[in-house]
């Protein structure tokens, strides 16, 4: 493959400068200026079979460490300024993939208003690995997950489910919607990448808020086309991967019961449509017409019991 400091000189030409970088690739750590006061600071590898199939293309993998990272980003309300990717590649990987990986990361930076300032690479008798730090700053108030209130109306920025069909490698980050959803005069209140379930995720939210409970409409549920491929026309497997599958990467926020969402902005008219709401009692409930049901709050967890 070469050595790593050629690849790491060849790197600083292939990302280019940016306004706003001081010191780029090439030395110990970037120097970039901050845009604002607060930065807004994430971190998520990509693992070969774990996030993805080994046969993916490259260039699909890289975009998607990149927009995982950004999708977090955006839950915050915040706009992207810099990466920095950590490559650990498999030994004897091929040079054409590792191209296309890169062009995959370069371009959802570009596509997300980022710009790659630092990293490393090593290799491995094992799994691909990509892990991207997203650096960002706010142009409003941060949007937390633990300020669902009791009462609030939850909404979510897009279809779920079925994502394992090729979805989890081609979404786009939500970020004009985090951004709108922060500024001054929207009256949300808590937000949260749906990123593992939208059951799990609620839970993470309604846990971080004090415990609280929520009920969905089943019938309210934006259900992805790709859940009802899955699905084969079963509607209750197609609602089921809408609450459970993950690697959604839309938004899911809480508005006051009594507040409506300002007009204009990037919002469909599915997103202006609750599909829940938020109770003071603890638990996870399933309404289906007449039917209300206590469900689990599934979804993907990895696990880190000590083998």
């Amino acid at each position: 493959m070469g050595g790593e400091r050629k690849f790491t000189a060849g790197l600083a030409r292939f990302f280019g400068g940016a306004r706003g970088v001081r010191i780029g690739i090439g030395d110990d750590a970037a120097v970039v200026r901050n845009p604002a006061r607060d930065s807004v600071v994430c971190c998520d590898p990509v693992v070969a079979s774990v996030h993805f199939d080994g046969d993916a293309d490259p260039a699909l993998v890289g975009r998607k460490a990149v927009n995982r990272n950004l999708a977090d980003l955006a839950a915050m309300g915040a706009t992207p300024d810099w990466l920095l990717v950590s490559l650990v590649l498999p030994r004897g990987w091929p040079a054409a993939h590792r191209s296309r990986l890169l062009r995959g990361i370069r371009a959802a930076a570009r596509a997300g208003g980022a710009h790659v300032v630092g990293g490393d690479v090593a290799t491995v008798r094992g799994p691909l690995v990509v892990t991207v730090t997203a650096i960002g700053h706010l142009q409003g108030r941060a949007l937390l997950r633990s300020a669902a209130r009791a009462g609030d109306l939850l909404h979510v920025t897009g279809p779920l489910g079925g994502s394992r069909l090729g979805h989890h490698l081609r979404f786009s980050p939500p970020l004009r919607a985090g951004r709108w959803l922060a500024r001054g005069n929207s009256p949300v209140r808590a937000a949260i990448d749906v990123s593992d379930g939208l059951l799990l995720d609620l839970h993470t939210m309604l846990q971080a808020s004090g415990g609280l409970g929520a009920e969905l409409d089943a019938r309210a549920l934006p259900v992805s086309r790709d859940a009802l491929r899955q699905a084969r026309g079963d509607r209750d497997a197609a609602i089921r991967a809408a609450l459970a599958d993950g690697e959604d990467h839309e938004l899911l926020f809480t508005v006051p019961r009594r507040r409506r969402l300002p007009a204009g902005g990037p919002l469909t008219a599915a997103a202006r449509r609750p599909i829940g709401r938020v109770l003071a009692r603890p638990g996870l409930w399933l309404v289906d017409g007449d039917t209300r049901r206590r469900v689990a709050p599934e979804g993907h967890e990895h696990d880190l019991a000590a083998s």
